[in-house]
């Protein structure tokens, strides 16, 4: 399973780790100041990155370079996401300046949609094999944009009352995960023409929550972190239970699985230094930490 860990305060290089493994790797990144997210496409051979520089950068992971830049605009980058691979390489990517911009490459990267927002947009991620864009605003909103529109609002509702700060779809499409500086994580789900109904709002986190993640083979597992410290895995049956609780110590940044789920990597922040942490699955989805060095 391969990770990326940076120092979202000044690091701009990109470290690539293969966790269980002794291997690492870095890659110059090729920004000029702070990066803001990093993101494998589906097949994990391209790694897009994004910063306050306002340049998306994609490398080849395998010869370890960057094979191309895009320009958007003068404005810092907050979030990417990758299309699946039927669609061919398609990239968004939101702004501190509010556009959401859509980007395919045929021989080049071209800019080939783009949404204003009146504010920033922190956060967005493409529905697992659709072209349908969910994306977190800095007042509360999500967004859905449909290329089917073209790349116009199919839905937009206020669905915290604070900054969302992170999205997250479970493998199907049917439930969207949002978390906000509320300290809220809602789950919304959706029937009928894409409606969003809100079917659990859990209140389990005393701080910002930074990311959540669904478990890439369960729709009803949900894990999510923040400013309090603390990895929450919730199991998502009649009720929005919490099934455990591993307290870090430190800023939680951002959560990933790795494909089959077994393993989460979660990267956060104390005093001013990036820290890695492994856990492993065990029994009935409770997760331990392991020790990677």
């Amino acid at each position: 399973m391969r990770i990326i860990v940076f120092n979202f305060q000044e690091q701009i290089k990109i470290i690539i780790v293969c966790v269980m493994l002794t291997e690492s790797l870095q890659i110059n990144s090729g920004h000029s100041s702070m990066i803001h997210d990093i993101k494998y496409d589906y097949y994990g051979d391209k790694l897009a990155s994004c910063g306050s520089d306002g340049y998306i950068n994609v490398y080849d992971v395998s010869k370890k370079h960057q094979v191309a830049q895009i320009k958007t605009r003068d404005s810092p980058l907050f979030s990417l996401s990758w299309s699946h691979p039927r669609f061919g390489n398609v990239l968004a990517a939101s702004s501190y300046d509010g556009e959401i911009s859509i980007f395919k490459e045929q021989k080049e990267w071209n800019k080939v949609a783009t949404y204003q927002n009146e504010g920033s947009v922190n956060c967005v991620q493409f529905m697992p094999r659709e072209l349908f864009l969910a994306c977190g605003t800095s007042d509360g909103f999500v967004i859905l944009l449909d290329n089917n529109k073209n790349w116009d609002v199919d839905q937009k509702w206020q669905a915290h009352e604070s900054i969302i700060h992170g999205l997250c779809w479970n493998q199907d499409g049917s439930l969207l995960a949002t978390c906000s500086a509320d300290k809220l994580i809602k789950v919304w789900e959706f029937t009928i023409n894409n409606k969003p109904q809100l079917k659990y709002t859990i209140q389990s986190h005393l701080d910002v929550v930074k990311d959540v993640q669904f478990h890439p083979l369960e729709n009803n597992i949900l894990v999510s972190g923040g400013d309090d410290g603390k990895l929450r895995i919730h199991r998502l049956d009649e009720d929005a239970l919490e099934s455990q609780v591993i307290d870090f110590h430190m800023t939680i940044w951002r959560i990933s699985f790795n494909m089959l789920g077994n393993l989460i990597t979660v990267n956060g922040e104390s005093n001013g230094q990036s820290n890695l942490k492994t856990l492993k699955q065990e029994n009935n989805f409770q997760y331990s930490v392991i020790d990677c060095n």
